[in-house]
């Protein structure tokens, strides 16, 4: 049959889980908004009240004034006609019926009769609401907090642009008292960008998604049915979006006929048929997200290497991801091939494990002024050796523009390192960075430098051809370690690199400079401004 519903705005989830405790009166407050057997279209209302009863047994009069507003039970009309397959559906401004509700006697539910209008038993319906809700004046309420409140009921839908206008600043470009139209990509159309595994996610850069969110709210309230083919709008970031009709024929259901469907498209993004009115505007689902495309993801990825997630190493070290990936990503450089075999024999992975790690790289050239370039790969695997390459880790993830002139930074090793910025050049303490901003994926930094920090052991003078080992204590927390004692022992000793660490068997890893992100949080250790401090090579 057919049937009209008045549809009261939206109301706060508190006061809805309030109103579920008692399903006699849901049930009643339900059937008292719906008329059945009846299309009412209030868009072409007399001046002469019309008055129709409910499935609950009481009267909606519905009348419209000199002025042209239209009311129902004098509640306020705010949508005279939105059809729904078999119906009308009306939004109205509150419950038509605010000043009745049932209450509570010997533990059951009493409700009043439908014929005898007011009854003793009867008290005003914010009685159950949430008291702090009780009485607040709904229509004050923003466009962008009635949009969260409708979204909130379509459960995993929407949920993705859901939780970004949570965190955007959107609601500070609405102005009191106008109306807005905004455009809701579903999950799936976010989900096109998501990587499957590993690589880049746009939305994970905040300024680009604020920008995103912010261009799917245009000003007014846009219906599909008003809306012309060829119509340009501007969203509230300034862009410009362009509908267009497209039409189609379509098997009728039931029918051996042939239908001319108009299909409605927003920037060339398929738009769900039905507007989803709101107080002070309206809502529009879409299958794609606006202005993202392949070639802004690709620039913008470009632009924020730091922000690619990586694949899961299970090598060379499973708990070090920032390390394993350093590693493999310096292997395929031809200006480390000391540090790369002096890490691989190095138990670091218990000192770097996890992720957010600055690595300050020594080049070949750096060794091979101090003499390590002849020296075994297993010179630098403990003892001092080790707290050597660890005072070139520093933790927290470091952009370029942390090293500010006069920062102390605490490596790994506990020792400090004191950045030298001037116009043309970075060093940390005498060590010149030569490459800035390396970026492991999201993991952490590389700077690459031409000296060896903190290089305490004296080269010692070993045969040709002959291979030694450290046999000292594990590494200590200070500088001033005692020298390591050294033994020979023959080639074939020393352990070698795995196979699956050879070239033709390692993962792809990306890597780069990039922009920084203005709006990243870093974590590292600092001891403030240095003065008068003066630190060794």
């Amino acid at each position: 049959k057919p049937f009209t519903i008045f549809a009261p705005k939206n109301s706060p989830t508190s006061r809805a889980e309030n109103l579920l405790q008692q399903p006699e009166l849901v049930k009643r407050l339900l059937l008292d908004h719906v008329i059945l057997s009846s299309k009412l279209d209030l868009t072409n209302l007399s001046t002469s009240d019309v008055s129709l009863p409910t499935l609950g047994g009481r009267t909606v009069t519905v009348r419209v004034d000199p002025k042209g507003v239209v009311t129902a039970n004098n509640v306020t009309v705010l949508e005279k006609k939105i059809e729904v397959p078999n119906g009308i559906l009306v939004i109205v401004d509150s419950y038509l019926f605010p000043d009745e509700e049932p209450i509570m006697r010997n533990g059951s539910v009493q409700l009043p009769s439908p014929s005898i209008g007011k009854h003793a038993n009867i008290r005003p319906l914010s009685a159950v609401l949430d008291p702090k809700e009780a009485g607040k004046n709904q229509s004050n309420t923003s466009f962008v907090e009635n949009v969260m409140e409708v979204l909130s009921f379509l459960k995993s839908r929407v949920r993705v642009f859901q939780h970004f206008v949570s965190r955007s600043n959107v609601s500070r470009l609405l102005r009191e008292g106008e109306e807005y139209t905004v455009f809701v990509p579903t999950d799936h159309a976010f989900q096109r960008w998501h990587p499957i595994d590993w690589g880049f996610y746009p939305f994970s850069v905040p300024e680009f998604t604020e920008s995103v969110i912010v261009n799917h709210f245009v000003k007014g309230r846009l219906k599909q049915e008003t809306i012309r083919d060829g119509q340009v709008v501007h969203t509230l970031g300034g862009k410009e979006i362009l509908f267009k009709r497209t039409r189609r024929y379509a098997t009728d259901q039931g029918k051996d006929m042939l239908t001319r469907v108009a299909n409605l498209t927003v920037n060339g993004a398929a738009i769900v048929k039905g507007d989803t009115p709101v107080e002070k505007g309206n809502i529009m689902f879409i299958g794609e997200v606006l202005f993202v495309s392949e070639s802004v993801v690709s620039k913008l990825h470009q632009q924020h290497r730091d922000k690619e997630t990586p694949p899961l190493l299970a090598f060379p070290w499973f708990g070090a991801q920032f390390l394993s990936h350093a590693f493999l990503a310096l292997e395929r450089d031809k200006r480390f091939t000391h540090i790369t075999r002096f890490l691989n024999l190095a138990d670091l992975a218990p000192h770097v494990s996890g992720a957010g790690y600055t690595f300050f790289v020594p080049t070949d050239t750096a060794f091979e002024e101090l003499g390590l370039d002849k020296m075994p790969d297993n010179y630098l695997s403990n003892g001092e050796g080790l707290q050597i390459l660890l005072n070139h880790f520093v933790k927290g993830r470091l952009y370029d523009k942390d090293l500010k002139n006069g920062t102390v930074l605490m490596t790994l090793g506990n020792e400090t390192l004191l950045v030298n910025r001037t116009k043309d050049s970075v060093r940390i303490n005498e060590a010149l960075i030569v490459e800035s901003e390396v970026f492991v994926y999201n993991l952490g930094t590389m700077f690459y430098i031409d000296k060896v920090l903190y290089n305490t052991i004296k080269v010692p003078t070993v045969p040709i051809g002959a291979n030694f080992k450290t046999t000292t204590a594990p590494p200590t927390t200070s500088s001033a370690s005692t020298a390591a004692s050294l033994q020979f022992t023959r080639a074939e000793d020393v352990e070698s690199v795995t196979g699956e660490l050879s070239e033709e068997h390692e993962p792809e890893v990306l890597f780069g400079d990039g922009t920084q992100d203005t709006n990243q949080e870093t974590e590292f250790t600092t001891m403030g401004p240095a003065q008068n401090v003066s630190y060794p090579k």
